[in-house]
């Protein structure tokens, strides 16, 4: 066994061992610092095996943990797509926790901090583990524990607001996790398996025998159900603007780019390696989730548009874009899982950014609603940069992640057999509706008339200072980011396409 065998292992574990580390910390930068730079392992090791994946003759390989052989022991699976996200959410929670580091302090108690970074590195250890896991129940763990410190870090803001919107999030996640639960057991009843492989081998003799369809096509239902409950696709997204409009930055930031992310890697991993490509076409769920992708594309556009906090107007815009990534997934292509996971990682890079971004210009202007934030972007220049950027590429200009997110997005669907029009009517419509809700709070804050809560905050310097200083060099680092997803984008598409051929 090679030594990169192991990196999918300690991805898990190391965060896990943090998160205990944690407990000993006393002060928040110390906490900082010890998970930056665990997150900055996780990307160096995730980046070493994707490159090494990319150059084997045989692009995967299974770690099996502990002496029990399959089906009883536990297992994890590697490869170039699995790499090149793990990769890709270690950097933005990196970015993540330093830009939102201001407002980390200033939302939560000093004697919380370091619990708050205790529940940052178990996201992270979930997170990994969702991206590698090759058992379907341990899949199931990870989502509890994702979801309990996804909660967490949105309560500890401790206002009115993010306790009820903490409740609402808690009651939708339960009800997902149940319905993840339910179909794991039903699906362990049919095919006696709960690793991926074995339960892949068995779905395909009963579909090719005509046996048990119906509870197939059930479990995948729940599954797809589930999936959508803990990833907001429309119209099961009522507790997401709440709950990232409300949390500090660093947590706002997190819940939209990664942990709804994180669901939606497991749910392509079980569509495309326990059921199969051919299989989901037998069962003809797709053309639903497909249906749903598109009516999230449109509603959660149309809603953004009426919004008058900034944060809530880019929670919106998150609910629209999870409906592209499972516009993808409905297409049931290996092109639409490929065009799919490719936005799954441009909008993490750029969702972070206009997080954070707009928590720096929050804190410039001292107020959430966009009607307070004329000329903002031009007290603080990086965080009104990237702000545009991130605006300019959820619209889907050339140059920035979102032009060939949406560009593979388009050319998947002309490559599939069913809803290729359709899909690039409503991308096209969305791109039109994107323009329509950021273009006007652009020009809002780089307007020249600067309002009186600006002008009344303009003399705190040394406070504008801060909030620059803190959240720049991670928006600078986020910026180059998408640009470079957007420029060099041929060899993370590669990738993820290599990784589609070792997937299933």
């Amino acid at each position: 066994m090679q030594l990169y065998n192991h990196f999918p292992l300690v991805t898990i574990l190391l965060p896990m061992v943090i998160a205990l580390v944690m407990s000993l910390v006393n002060d928040e930068k110390t906490a900082r610092y010890i998970t930056t730079a665990a997150e900055a392992v996780l990307a160096l090791l995730s980046a070493i095996l994707l490159v090494i994946m990319l150059n084997a003759q045989v692009g995967t390989f299974t770690y099996t943990m502990g002496s029990f052989p399959a089906p009883w022991g536990n297992e994890l699976r590697a490869g170039p797509f699995e790499a090149a996200v793990s990769c890709a959410f270690a950097i933005v929670m990196l970015f993540a926790i330093n830009g939102g580091a201001l407002d980390t302090v200033r939302d939560i108690k000093k004697e919380k901090v370091k619990y708050y970074y205790l529940m940052i590195n178990l996201l992270t250890a979930s997170l990994m583990a969702l991206v590698y896991t090759n058992d379907i129940f341990t899949g199931y763990v990870f989502i509890e524990i994702n979801t309990l410190a996804a909660c967490i870090i949105v309560a500890v803001k401790d206002s009115g607001e993010t306790i009820k919107a903490t409740i609402k999030y808690m009651s939708m996640s339960i009800l997902g996790s149940a319905l993840f639960l339910l179909s794991t057991i039903i699906l362990y009843s049919i095919t006696g398996h709960l690793l991926m492989e074995p339960a892949h081998r068995v779905i395909g003799e009963l579909a090719a025998t005509g046996r048990y369809i119906v509870p197939l096509v059930m479990t995948l239902v729940l599954y797809m159900i589930s999936v959508s409950v803990k990833s907001a696709l429309f119209p099961f997204h009522s507790w997401l603007p709440d709950a990232h409009g409300y949390a500090t930055t660093t947590s706002s930031a997190v819940l939209s780019s990664l942990v709804l992310k994180g669901y939606i890697i497991l749910l392509i991993k079980l569509v495309t390696r326990v059921y199969g490509i051919d299989v989901i076409s037998m069962l003809g769920i797709m053309p639903v989730l497909f249906a749903l992708g598109l009516l999230a594309m449109i509603m959660g556009s149309i809603i953004a548009m009426i919004q008058k906090d900034i944060k809530r107007m880019i929670a919106y815009s998150t609910i629209a874009h999870i409906g592209y990534i499972f516009m993808g997934i409905g297409l049931n292509t290996p092109a639409g899982y490929a065009a799919a996971s490719f936005h799954v990682i441009a909008h993490a890079f750029t969702k972070s950014m206009l997080f954070i971004s707009a928590g720096a210009l929050i804190n410039t202007v001292g107020s959430k609603n966009i009607s307070d934030m004329t000329g903002a972007a031009r007290k603080d220049k990086i965080a009104g940069a990237a702000f545009l950027a991130g605006a300019l590429s959820l619209i889907g200009i050339p140059l920035f992640a979102g032009f060939p997110s949406k560009f593979y997005l388009a050319n998947a669907a002309m490559q599939s057999s069913g809803g290729t029009w359709i899909a690039i009517v409503f991308l096209a419509l969305s791109t039109f509706l994107n323009a329509i809700y950021y273009v006007p709070v652009l020009y809002k804050l780089y307007s020249n008339n600067g309002s009186q809560i600006l002008k009344a905050r303009a003399s705190q310097a040394h406070g504008i200072k801060t909030a620059f200083t803190a959240s720049a060099p991670a928006l600078i680092c986020l910026l180059a980011a998408n640009i470079a997803l957007g420029v060099f984008y041929v060899p993370l598409i590669n990738a993820l396409e290599q990784g589609f051929t070792w997937l299933a």
